[in-house]
Order: structure tokens, then C-alpha cells, then sequence
């Protein structure tokens, strides 16, 4: 919403508070401000009056114009080159020194030979945006009225010497829709009266009720007023109307319309104008739409109804759509002389359907939807009625033609000044609440200390106790409750599994990976790619309203969308690309919802490193395994194994460089890299993933780092290479080796896997280092030799090793 100053003021003394203070106020009591802006910053522009202009002798699209500016300067000449620039108009004038939006300065100058003192101005140049330019002057410069003083500020003359506070409101504050609930809200926050101007329409003897009937087929309409304005001529409005409605975002096009939508501005109350006389029934029957009826709507386009849509009609066909859009063929036009005026309380959610499916979204439409005050409706009527009189020249008809069964429910509340304390941790006595009240403008009474609040039909927000405590809080002042610390025993700190999640987020990090978070929702096929535990595959969960069909299911795993991640960086030239995520995926079972924590990751390209000092190794498994080794042993499990994968299971992954991990014997995921077929469908790279259950690792025993003291003597290495078949794996002799060995054995580390010369075929050797240690004494080959012979034998006779000579 924006709020015209100038406006405002008209209801409310703003005169002792600039707009930046008042702002500051507005947001303190729970409305944002979302910018404080001058509405022109042009300095040094006047009226002036066009009294020649010629050709330009030397240019076909410029004119010299010899245009008194008033004052001592008296006629200066100015080149311009608007197209609708004459002489005998009244036009804006920017000055030799003055400077206009955009610190654009202007000079004397010389245009193709010609002397130009100054410049010929459009709105636009004023810093007014294109959109709110009258269709008139939107490709040239302003015309003034002809009773513009010549040499007077132009600003003035404009009243552009406005402020606007633009306000961002919440679904829930539709009273601030128009400049009356504005004001309200800031004579509430700066305890002042308001003021608003009493509605005085004068009526000729011919009765409205002899030129049109009105009648309403449905209960989504409980009240439709109507009035009769005849002989109006239709104009351009008043300046300082025209100006009401560019300083609230609405461009001005004649005086009719701009009436209609200055008193929505003002009350709130969205108004329709119809040309009574293309209404040749001289009925109106508010229905709901028959499936399959059109209507062209001002806008020039054909819309196609639906059964349920509500529609104003002339007794047959629709002529406009319910707090939508009119019709354009009742549109007032230059021509019209006798005008129609709606006023009406529309069903909101029949608004709101309508107005969303044809995506027709207009400062009516918001305003049904959210909701209007009832008791306005009449009172916005005859504003507007009043106004034609006024601008028009119209002759409002006697009486209004109304279908009106709507009831009021008054809304009454009972609370204590007990209660608010309570909730709010004040101290406020019952005098200070009543003072609220009626800062509100809210009528109450008061039995033993317990107020009786009738809520005022503006303000639909209101309807339980919890409101009435808001706005006590509001007014009473956020900025003066009381700050005060709960009383409990309890103490704050990371639960568990937060400080799981947040040491893999340090791991991660620290690893070098940089943190993502991807979109949950994604289509059918991918939902079900890259799944790193397959056998427990659940039924995916599909939206019911989904934005698009990629957007329709929500993941099972979050590998591809981190695999979307690298292909975007790849396109833009970003090779190198490690990152990672800890997001939810969704299953359904058995009619249950599901949702897991996922910790991924993916790489691709080169791990870096000093060109000048290395080599830059390219990210392979060995790589990525290694972050989850290092991911797995900070968060306290080291009883890790990898098992490749079996092909038929995982698919979406490369056969033999992926491997299933486990920890504790429990499959937790999957490490490797992407199946080439799918890499080059997805046009990536050769890239490597992991995947793991964050929920599963968090149910798993986990060794708890502790404090070990650095040893006093000094420890044994002992290499071996071990030549054994190709199928056996390095992890199972690694197994071997820890349950045979006691607790002299500190260290297992495979440094080498080899096959070719010198190892027979389908046969591998690997190498293994073994590190001995005993905290109590120097380890001698004597106290080292049976227990490194009793590893040796446990290799030779589970996996048939043989040592390497």
C-alpha cells in the first residue's frame, strides 16, 4: 500500500512528525515500512506558457519555442523535441540550474545552432515511472490546465511536494488497504483524533429506481447497491486528484474512472462504473456464471466462464466479472453521458477462485479477497456519487436500487487488564488498556474491571481474545514490555542429533566442500534415481497440486539434485565442483508419511592444489572415500567396510568403482561414481557421489573420542605383502588381521594393491603395514614375533594368503 503524506494528512495533524519518524513509528507497531520515498526530487521547475514555436530550421524533430517562464526571466527560448508540443499550452518548465531526477543538471546550450535556455518537461523527467503517465502525455511532455499561473513551482502546481511511505501489509491487515484504515492505525499510534469529511449528496427529483432494477440469484452477493449519475461529462480530472492516485500507484485516464478509484484508495470500498446506456435491459442480475459463457473484459480479452464464477449481467449476458474486471462493452468512454455506479460486498473465496484462475489480479480483486468493511459499502457509494457532482457536472438520480440481505454480526470480546499482563508481561492498569481502546477507536464498556470490546466491522482481523492482546502490545509499545528471561531449570544447548548434524557440516567444510541446498520437489524419474539403500524403496509421494510435472513428486535421494548443481556449474565453465547437503528426502509406506536426513556429496574435476608445487590430482573414489572415511570417524564410528555394489540394484551407479558402506555391520549408503551412461545424459563429467543416512548413523553405537596419553616407548612396523586371489578383498584382510592380533596392534593401513609381473594370474598382491605398540615397555622382536606369527596364520588359513617373497 502507498500512502500519499499530503494525503493523509488530510485526516490526521502530521504536522510536528517528518515522514521518516513516522515510518520509524508505523513499523515499531507491527506494520513494515518498506520505503520512505519523495515522490519528485526535481528542483527549480516552473509553469510556463508556450507563446511561439516554429520549426527547427535545422532539424525536422525539433521545434523552437519562445516560452514565458514568468518573473525577471520573462520569454526564454527552449529547443524541444516532443511531438506534441504547441503553442498556447501551459507546460513544465526546468530552468537553467535546475536539477532533475537522476542528478541530471540542466544548462544553457545550444541544440544544432539554436539557443536553448532551459527544457520542456515530461512527467516522466520529473521522475514520475512511464506506467502512472496519463495515455494523454505518455509520449510527450504534460500539458497543464489553462489556469496554471504562469512562473509558478511546478511541483506545487502538480502537488508532487508529496512523500510516500510504502507500506508492506500482511494478509491479516486489510484495513490498511485504504487511506481511512491508514489513518485510523496512525492517529491510533500517535494518540490523535482523526478526521474525516462528512459525505453530502445532492439529489435531483428523478428517481434511480425508475431507471434501473436490480436483483441478485445467488448468496454470493448479499449486497449490490446502485446509483444514478446522468449528464456527466467526461474529462480529465483535477490536478490534485490526478495526483492522489500517481502518488498511490493508479494512472489517471478520465474523471469517472478516477473517482472510482480514488474512493477505493480513500475507503477501501472497490466501485465499478458502467455506461448505463449500453445496458439496454436498464436491469442488473448478479448470478453465477453458466459453464461454457464469454465475456470481453476491458482489457480486450475473451474470457471463457465457469459454473460458480460471479458475474454482474444485464438480466442475459454477462457484462462484468464479480470484483474482478467490467465489461468492455458497458466500459465508460468519452462518449458517455449517463453512468451506472456499483458498490457491492462480493464473497471473498469466489473472488479470490475466479480472479486466480484467470489470472486477473487488480487493486479490486485484492481488496474482496481480503476482505472489505460492510458497513463502507453505501457510504463509498455516495462519496463517489458526490464527486461526480462535483467534477463531473453529473446530476446524481434520487435514491439508491439495492439487493441488500446482508446481517451484521457485531463481534464483542470480554477481557482484563489481568489477562493482557499475563500474556505480555506488562503491568498495565485497566485505566491505561481503556486509554487503548479508544486510541483504536474500538467502543467498549467496563463491569468490575472486565471490558466489553465491540470490534469495529474495519477491523476483521479481530475476532478472539489473543487480537485484543495484540493490539494492546502494539500500542502499548513492543519497545516498552519488559525484557525478562523465562524461569526454568532447563538449559539451551544442541540436542543429540543437532550436534551430530553440526560436526558433519564441520567435517564437510573443513574437507573442503562447500555446503548446497536443493529444491525437494522433482519429476517421477528422477524421484527415483541414484536410490544409495534400493532395498528399502518406498512408494514415492506425489503432490496433489503440483506446479509442473518436474516439480510433481518429492526425492528419494538428494543425488540428483546435487548432480543438477554440478551439470549448472559445468555449463559455466566451473570444472572443478565439490559440494554437499543435509536435506530430507520422502517415502510413503502402508498410507505413512516418511522423511530421512541425508548426508551427500558430490566432485567433480580436480582436487586443487600449488600448480608450482605438485601435481593436481583428478577426484577419483579412492578421493571421495576417503571424505567419508574422514566424515565417519569424526562422528565416532569406526567400524566402517565397503562391499562393491551389486550391479543389479544400483544401476545409476559405475559397477566397479561404487561400493555399499557400512558401519557396524548396517548398510548407511553409497560411495561412487555416477554410471557413465547417466553422466552422459546429464552431460557431466566423470563426477563421484556419497550418500548417507544421518538418522541411521545417529541409532548406531559410536566410540567416543577420548584422550589418549603419547606413548613413553617406542613402537614396531611391520610390512607385509600378501599375495592372495583377485576376488578377495583388501577390507576382509584388514578384518583378519584386528581380530587376530591383541591389543598390541595399534595401526592397520593398506599402502598398496598390485597385479602384473611377478604376481601369477588371478592373483593380486597387496601390501599392508602393521604397527605394534606396548604403553608398558620397549617392544622386542621376542614379545612381537608370536603375536605378528598369529596374524600370518589367521591370513593364511580364512583367505589362503601366501607372503610375497
Amino acid at each position: 500500500m502507498l500512502v500519499s503524506v499530503n494525503w493523509l494528512s488530510q485526516y490526521v495533524d502530521l504536522s510536528d512528525i517528518n515522514p521518516k519518524e513516522l515510518a520509524e513509528k508505523i513499523t515499531r507497531t507491527g506494520i513494515e515500512v518498506e520505503s520512505v520515498n519523495v515522490l519528485s526530487t526535481a528542483t527549480n521547475v516552473v509553469i510556463g506558457y508556450v507563446e511561439e514555436r516554429v520549426q527547427h530550421p535545422n532539424a525536422d524533430k525539433l521545434s523552437v519555442c519562445q516560452v514565458n517562464v514568468g518573473g525577471e526571466d520573462g520569454v526564454v527560448q527552449i529547443v524541444c523535441g516532443a511531438k506534441n508540443i504547441a503553442a498556447g499550452q501551459k507546460i513544465i518548465v526546468a530552468k537553467p540550474g535546475a536539477v532533475l531526477p537522476g542528478n541530471f543538471k540542466i544548462k544553457k546550450s545550444k541544440l544544432r545552432g539554436e539557443a536553448s535556455n532551459g527544457m520542456c518537461c515530461s512527467l516522466k523527467e520529473l521522475g514520475i515511472e512511464q506506467k502512472l503517465v496519463p495515455h494523454a502525455y505518455a509520449d510527450g511532455i504534460f500539458v497543464c490546465a489553462d489556469d496554471a499561473p504562469i512562473g509558478m513551482d511546478a511541483l506545487e502546481y502538480l502537488k508532487f511536494h508529496d512523500t510516500i511511505i510504502e507500506l508492506g501489509l500482511t494478509p491479516n491487515r486489510m484495513d490498511c488497504l485504504s487511506m481511512y484504515g491508514v489513518a485510523y492505525e496512525v492517529a491510533a499510534i500517535l494518540s490523535r483524533d482523526v478526521h474525516f469529511d462528512a459525505v453530502n449528496v445532492q439529489e435531483v427529483k428523478e428517481s434511480a429506481a425508475e431507471l434501473i432494477k436490480v436483483s441478485s440469484m445467488t448468496n454470493k452477493a448479499p449486497r449490490y447497491l446502485a446509483r444514478v449519475v446522468k449528464n456527466v461529462e467526461i474529462k480529465e480530472s483535477p490536478q490534485w486528484l490526478q495526483a492522489r492516485l500517481i502518488a498511490a500507484g493508479m494512472r489517471p485516464k478520465n474523471n469517472v474512472v478516477d473517482v472510482t478509484n480514488y474512493v477505493m484508495l480513500e475507503m477501501g470500498q472497490p466501485l465499478h462504473a458502467f455506461d448505463y446506456d449500453t445496458i439496454s435491459s436498464k436491469e442488473i442480475v448478479v448470478r453465477e456464471a453458466v459453464s461454457g459463457e464469454t465475456m470481453t473484459t476491458l482489457d480486450g480479452t475473451d474470457r471463457e466462464l465457469v459454473a460458480g464464477d460471479l458475474v454482474i449481467t444485464d438480466g442475459v449476458k454477462p457484462i462484468a466479472i464479480a470484483g474482478v474486471m467490467g465489461g468492455l462493452e458497458t466500459e465508460v468512454t468519452d462518449q458517455t453521458t449517463n453512468v451506472l455506479l456499483e458498490s457491492a460486498l462480493f464473497d471473498r473465496l469466489s473472488v479470490r477462485q475466479t480472479s486466480t484462475r484467470l489470472g486477473l489480479r487488480s487493486e479490486s480483486s485484492a481488496r474482496f479477497e481480503k476482505g472489505i468493511d460492510p458497513n463502507r459499502t453505501e457510504l463509498a457509494l455516495n462519496r463517489a456519487a458526490e464527486l461526480l457532482a462535483q467534477l463531473a457536472n453529473g446530476e446524481v438520480c434520487q435514491g439508491i436500487v439495492a439487493c441488500d440481505e446482508w446481517v451484521m454480526t457485531p463481534v464483542v470480546i470480554e477481557i482484563t487488564a489481568d489477562k493482557i499482563n499475563s500474556v505480555l508481561g506488562t503491568t498495565m492498569t485497566t485505566d491505561e488498556v481503556a486509554t487503548i481502546w479508544e486510541r483504536l477507536g474500538f467502543a467498549y464498556t467496563v463491569d468490575q474491571e472486565v471490558f466489553k470490546v465491540n470490534v469495529p466491522s474495519r477491523r476483521l482481523d479481530i475476532t478472539i481474545v489473543e487480537d485484543l492482546i495484540e493490539e494492546a502490545g502494539r500500542i502499548y509499545g513492543y519497545d516498552n514490555i519488559p525484557m525478562t528471561l523465562p524461569a526454568t531449570d532447563m538449559k539451551g544447548g544442541y540436542s543429540p542429533l543437532q550436534l551430530l548434524r553440526h560436526q558433519a557440516h564441520q567435517t564437510l567444510m573443513a574437507c573442503g566442500l562447500t555446503q548446497v541446498i536443493t529444491y525437494s520437489l522433482t519429476g517421477a524419474k528422477k524421484a527415483e534415481q541414484c536410490l544409495s539403500l534400493p532395498k528399502t524403496k518406498k512408494e514415492l509421494v506425489k503432490l496433489a497440486m503440483p506446479m509442473s510435472e518436474e516439480r510433481a513428486y518429492l526425492r528419494q535421494s538428494t543425488i540428483p539434485q546435487l548432480l543438477e548443481v554440478v551439470a549448472y556449474n559445468n555449463a559455466r565453465t566451473i570444472e572443478n565442483v565439490a559440494i554437499y547437503e543435509i536435506g530430507k528426502v520422502y517415502a510413503k509406506e502402508n498410507d505413512r508419511y516418511l522423511e530421512e536426513t541425508k548426508i551427500s556429496g558430490a566432485m567433480t574435476g580436480h582436487l586443487e592444489t600449488n600448480k608450482w608445487q605438485s601435481k593436481v590430482e583428478k577426484v577419483d573414489f579412492y578421493m571421495v572415500k576417503g571424505y567419508v572415511d574422514t566424515l565417519l570417524e569424526e562422528m565416532g564410528h569406526l567400524n566402517v567396510t565397503y562391499v562393491p555394489v551389486v550391479p543389479e540394484e544400483y544401476k545409476d551407479f559405475h559397477p566397479g568403482r561404487s561400493a555399499m558402506v557400512y558401519v557396524n555391520e548396517v548398510l548407511v549408503g553409497v560411495v561412487g561414481q555416477i554410471h557413465p551412461e547417466l553422466q552422459r545424459t546429464l552431460d557431466l563429467n566423470e563426477t563421484y557421489v556419497f550418500e548417507l543416512s544421518l538418522d541411521l548413523l545417529f541409532t548406531l553405537d559410536s566410540s567416543r573420542q577420548s584422550y589418549k596419553p603419547v606413548p613413553k616407548h617406542p613402537g614396531m612396523t611391520r610390512d607385509i605383502a600378501l599375495v592372495v586371489n583377485r576376488d578377495v578383498l583388501a577390507g576382509d584382510l584388514v578384518q583378519t588381521i584386528k581380530r587376530a592380533a591383541n591389543k598390541l596392534l595399534q595401526n592397520v593401513e593398506v599402502f598398496d594393491v598390485y597385479e602384473g609381473k611377478g604376481v601369477e594370474d588371478g592373483k593380486k598382491s597387496v601390501a599392508i603395514s602393521l604397527y605394534y605398540l606396548d604403553n608398558e615397555k620397549t617392544l622386542t622382536d621376542e614379545d612381537l614375533q608370536p603375536v605378528h606369527q598369529k596374524v600370518l596364520n589367521a591370513l593364511t588359513d580364512e583367505h589362503s594368503a601366501v607372503l610375497r617373497g
